[in-house]
């Protein structure tokens, strides 16, 4: 497990060797409030359960506890087979607790979150830290076999997040002798849904949880069967090439960079973009430095997302604006995507309500369809705006979004965070405890045309232990030619005004905010906000 966080580590220092000779390095590390160190109350091996313990209504057992790489180093299991590893300090402890998520249908364990730099906190030895399996042993994260057992599904859908919490701190309580100051749970995607579900569901077990790239997880199985079923032709062959959606990529952002009024090669609001692809359309002579017309119409399809024959809009758009090299290769939907949204309609969702022969291409995008998957998937989607319970718990969230994210888009987050505001009181009550960071170029969870690394967890911290409601986080990125980014990355809505002068120094900027509150749940029937955009571009 520190090999783990090693290697991501390293992705976060990796930003740091080359800088500029007349710049002084700089980090998007930011520090945590100084604790009082913890020592163990009880050797390592002291934690192995000879017989089933209890944290509650919940019921685990300690397989082995040994002494690695100054941790002790804890394997177990919730019943009925949540599988987790508990790595805690034998040195450095400060009282606090991480739990990481996992992805896609997990069914394997973890060993770092996201953003990568965020890992730096957790190799000092400062924090317990947790990972698990989501209730079921899996060939991967795009596995479903588990799913034909009912128990599994609830195990996964929520389940099992709160029993590893819940063993979790029992064994951090025995351990160090008293129970964790703060917990914290840190994930996305799969794990974002996680996140929001402990905010939902079982709001008492952490005080900060930060939430990236998190939407309706059912309906976003129809965004990778749309992009496969329009990225593929009828003979399976990949419509896009990489010249392709290379050449695409670089006149989207020629078109929209000036947008924001910042010269950078990059798009900080994609719903502002309104590039048509089929003003790359290959001519008649034979050009090849165009797109071909089944390219053109695969474009606009991906832009505009899943849509029913009558126009209505079945997801919450669709491919970023901004996203267009994210659709070749090995995690693209025309690759991996079409076969997890598979597995994940007819074995976790419409189990017993799909043909046996069903695979990605009979999928048909109706009303009726959508209707179907949500009525299925409400166990496991994390989209209810009611955070009451966790508010009154004193929690904090943070919720992020890549806005190059191929896998989600870039409004399913939005539209939840109106949805929140709408129902907890308006913006500014939201921001009292939930706030919004949106990152430009930034791809699903890690990575980007533009790869920013930010600390959301660093930033929670603070908020949680010092009441420091984050106003900005700093953004570092290494672009292609080794020139270090730095921007500050402000809690939504405020925008970013660029005030002249270097585009990658975090000086050049300052914050701007809105003259009146964005208007951002977006329509379509899954959405639970009041207050509609007009969806500019969808």
């Amino acid at each position: 497990m520190m090999r783990g966080f090693a290697r991501a580590l390293g992705l976060c220092l990796s930003l740091l060797c080359s800088a500029p000779a007349n710049a002084a390095p700089t980090s998007p590390l930011i520090a945590l409030p100084e604790r009082t160190a913890q020592a163990p109350v009880v050797p390592c091996a002291a934690l192995v359960t000879p017989i089933t313990a209890r944290a509650g209504a919940i019921a685990y057992r300690v397989i082995s506890a040994r002494e690695q790489e100054a941790t002790c180093l804890v394997t177990g299991y919730a019943a009925p087979q949540t599988q987790f590893v508990l790595r805690l300090p034998l040195s450095g402890y400060r009282g606090r607790f991480l739990q990481g998520g996992c992805g896609g249908m997990c069914g394997v364990i973890g060993e770092t979150i996201v953003p990568p730099c965020s890992n730096a906190h957790l190799a000092d030895g400062g924090f317990a830290v947790a990972f698990d399996n989501g209730g079921h042993f899996g060939a991967g994260i795009g596995d479903a076999t588990w799913a034909s057992d009912p128990e599994l599904r609830m195990q996964f859908a929520h389940k099992a997040t709160h029993a590893t919490a819940s063993a979790a701190k029992a064994i951090v309580t025995h351990f160090y002798g008293k129970p964790p100051t703060a917990s914290y749970f840190v994930g996305c995607s799969g794990g974002g849904r996680e996140a929001l579900m402990e905010a939902q569901r079982y709001p008492d077990d952490f005080d900060g949880i930060v939430a990236g790239s998190s939407v309706s997880m059912p309906a976003a199985m129809q965004l990778f069967l749309w992009e496969a079923q329009h990225g593929l032709d009828a003979s399976g062959h990949e419509v896009f090439t990489t010249a392709a959606v290379t050449l695409l990529h670089h006149a989207v952002i020629d078109h929209c960079d000036a947008l924001d009024g910042i010269p950078d090669g990059q798009i900080d609001d994609p719903r502002r973009c309104d590039f048509d692809p089929a003003t790359l359309r290959c001519p008649d002579s034979g050009d090849s430095n165009c797109l071909t017309p089944p390219q053109v119409s695969a474009a606009r399809a991906y832009y505009q997302g899943p849509t029913a024959s009558d126009g209505t809009a079945l997801f919450p758009g669709g491919a970023p604006y901004g996203s267009e090299l994210g659709w070749v290769g090995a995690g693209a939907a025309t690759q991996t995507g079409k076969f997890a949204a598979e597995a994940f309609i007819a074995r976790l969702l419409l189990h017993d309500g799909l043909p046996d022969n069903f695979v990605w291409r009979d999928w048909r995008f109706t009303r009726a369809s959508l209707a179907r998957l949500l009525a299925a998937g409400a166990p496991f989607d994390a989209t209810d705006p009611d955070l009451t319970r966790f508010h009154a718990h004193g929690g904090k969230l943070i919720l992020w979004q890549g806005l190059a994210d191929n896998a989600a888009g870039a409004r399913g987050m939005l539209d939840y965070y109106q949805a929140v505001r709408d129902t907890m009181g308006g913006l500014a009550a939201t921001r009292a405890f939930a706030r919004l960071f949106l990152v430009p170029g930034g791809y699903h969870c890690q990575g980007g045309y533009v790869p920013y690394e930010e600390d959301l967890l660093g930033a929670m911290v603070q908020w949680v232990e010092q009441g420091r409601a984050p106003d900005a986080v700093p953004a570092i990125a290494r672009l292609a030619d080794g020139t270090l980014r730095e921007r500050p990355l402000y809690a939504y809505p405020t925008a970013t005004h660029y005030l002249g002068g270097d585009v990658n120094r975090a000086a050049s900027f300052a914050p701007a905010p809105p003259a009146s509150e964005p208007a951002d749940g977006f329509p379509w029937p899954g959405s639970h906000a009041r207050t509609t955009s007009q969806a500019k571009g969808r």
